[in-house]
């Protein structure tokens, strides 16, 4: 495969993770001080999160998200923090598994070198040094998904505070779209997401943070990784190194799928085909964002001259359904794409890639969280007038409760509801930029594979 090809294999999050797992912290301190250092159990968690998202936070039931002993399970697009567990330890025995194969191999051949030159030999030992902390790394790897198995709440927590970590050490967002120009360039940012997304998923983490007991004093998530200036770790010599881009492509990837399992769980698939993806199509902003790899066949009626939305429904469904760690498993799915897939050229086969659609995924992402967010706002300021024209308004009571209070003026959490719910900095900030595109398709990261929905 040439270089460009092999690029296009993976999404930026697989490169980052990858390149995570390859490289190894040294005593360059300098180097690596803007950097995040994690254990390889962290980088196998993110894995996981970075193919399904978060599960989407329910105010109501939230506890049944996380246990396995107080969940319904649903037939709906709902994801479970416990059956995320599952994965992870299944993923970790695959990768201990690798590991100790690949290590043997490297002694089978150090034990038959006896026509080896000395050279041969120091550098098959130090080959086999390094794979034995590998080895290690794995086995410690595996028996923490072990322990998480038994306590999914401590997964839980420990995956909102890795998040946290992800987001202080990415950098800011850039919200302020003002401007034709700058609107177009923010929709363009972040692998195509737009920054508005990534501003819903630190809200959702805040959400599952207060209940999860890990805000602060300030009422700020905590952020906590394994890998601290004591050194206290077994890993702190070896940890896996992400870099403030890397961390943000991953941030990226993970609040794109949470967004849209969001969604889609607010609206049935009859919704989204028949009114909310038919919208975005006809979006200035959405066609200002092409989609390069668009096959020619995509959205169109066999037999018929005009378009649909059902490839791009069906798109999103699936990946939902599948994650990207069950990109190839989906492929075998019933949905209208693939069935256009199979008899579609050779050449739209081999293009039909996990970075190639989530280039379209992240646009309709964008799009669609701009409609329903529109939507909320609509819906709370009707409820506000609502309460306004009835001489209603709710004010704290002296013990904490809310009481309904007759007002004859404006009503006092108007002007509350009308502000920004974060500042912004009055200097101009500069969004950094995502992951550049895997360079390798040698990569850990994709044995994580789902054969069907339900994690």
């Amino acid at each position: 495969q040439t270089k460009q090809k092999r690029k296009r294999i993976f999404t930026p999050a697989d490169a980052a993770l990858n390149r995570a797992l390859a490289s190894l912290k040294d005593d360059n301190e300098d180097e690596i001080a803007h950097c995040l250092l994690l254990t390889s159990t962290e980088i196998l968690m993110l894995t996981v999160l970075s193919s399904q998202g978060v599960p989407v936070f329910d105010a109501k039931n939230w506890s049944s998200l996380v246990s396995n002993e107080l969940a319904i399970i649903e037939d709906d697009f709902r994801i479970y923090f416990f059956a995320m567990v599952g994965i992870m330890e299944a993923a970790a025995d695959v990768w201990l598994k690798i590991a100790e194969k690949k290590l043997q191999s490297k002694v089978e051949i150090f034990n038959n070198s006896g026509d080896m030159s000395d050279t041969a030999k120091n550098k098959l030992t130090n080959e086999i040094a390094v794979l034995e902390k590998d080895r290690d790394a794995k086995q410690l790897t595996k028996e923490d998904a072990v322990t998480y198995s038994s306590d999914p709440l401590m997964f839980a927590k420990r995956a909102i505070m890795l998040l946290e970590a992800l987001k202080k050490q990415m950098g800011p967002v850039d919200l302020q779209y003002v401007g034709e120009k700058k609107i177009r360039a923010l929709n363009k940012s972040e692998n195509g997401l737009g920054t508005k997304v990534i501003h819903w998923m630190s809200k959702e983490m805040q959400r599952w943070a207060e209940p999860f007991g890990i805000l602060d004093s300030a009422g700020n998530i905590q952020s906590k990784t394994s890998i601290t200036p004591a050194k206290d770790h077994s890993q702190s010599h070896d940890a896996a190194i992400m870099t403030k881009r890397d961390c943000r492509t991953v941030f990226i990837q993970i609040a794109q799928q949470t967004r849209l399992r969001s969604i889609f769980l607010k609206n049935d698939q009859t919704r989204m085909r028949t009114d909310l993806v038919p919208k975005v199509l006809k979006q200035s902003s959405f066609l200002s964002t092409a989609w390069e790899d668009r096959p020619s066949w995509w959205n169109n009626v066999r037999g018929e001259s005009n378009s649909s939305c059902q490839d791009d429904v069906d798109l999103l469904a699936a990946i939902l359904d599948y994650g990207y760690g069950g990109f190839d498993s989906m492929l075998d799915g019933d949905y209208s794409f693939v069935s256009k897939l199979s008899k579609a050229p050779e050449e739209d086969t081999k293009a039909f890639t996990r970075a190639a659609v989530q280039c379209r995924i992240n646009h309709l992402t964008r799009e669609l969280h701009a409609l329903d967010d529109s939507e909320e706002m609509m819906n709370l300021v009707k409820k506000k007038q609502a309460k306004r024209k009835s001489g209603e308004v709710e004010v704290p009571s002296a013990n904490g409760p809310t009481k309904k209070k007759k007002a004859g003026g404006i009503q006092s959490g108007l002007k509350a509801f009308f502000q920004k719910t974060a500042p912004v900095p009055a200097k101009k900030q500069k969004t950094p930029p995502t992951s550049p595109e895997p360079a390798q398709d040698d990569s850990d990261v994709e044995i994580i594979a789902v054969k069907k929905r339900k994690c």
